[in-house]
């Protein structure tokens, strides 16, 4: 028997999600590079939040969101798995 536990979750695109992860913090109002250059959000966490993003498998909810939204938003979709570290950052 195969053990699952060992085999890698697939994960997409590293540069899709990366403007995903910006776009999003971006229509909350949440500038990611100010929030790492003032300590607010080191590297660790960073890299955290793109895994988690790589993994979730939304990615096209997430960009029709994005491209819905005028103005800045209150907070980031409901589906989004970075949402509480976005609603942290946001405060």
């Amino acid at each position: 028997m195969k053990d699952g536990s060992k085999t890698p979750l697939p994960s997409g695109d590293i540069y899709r999600h990366m403007w995903l992860m910006k776009s999003v913090s971006a229509a909350i109002g949440v500038d990611l590079g100010v929030a790492r250059a003032e300590g607010r959000l080191n590297t660790f966490e960073y890299s955290r939040m793109l895994t988690n993003c790589r993994s979730a498998d939304c990615d096209k909810s997430c960009a029709l969101w994005v491209t819905q939204q005028q103005g800045i938003a209150k907070v980031a979709p409901e589906f989004c798995v970075n949402s509480e570290a976005l609603k942290r950052l946001k405060r």
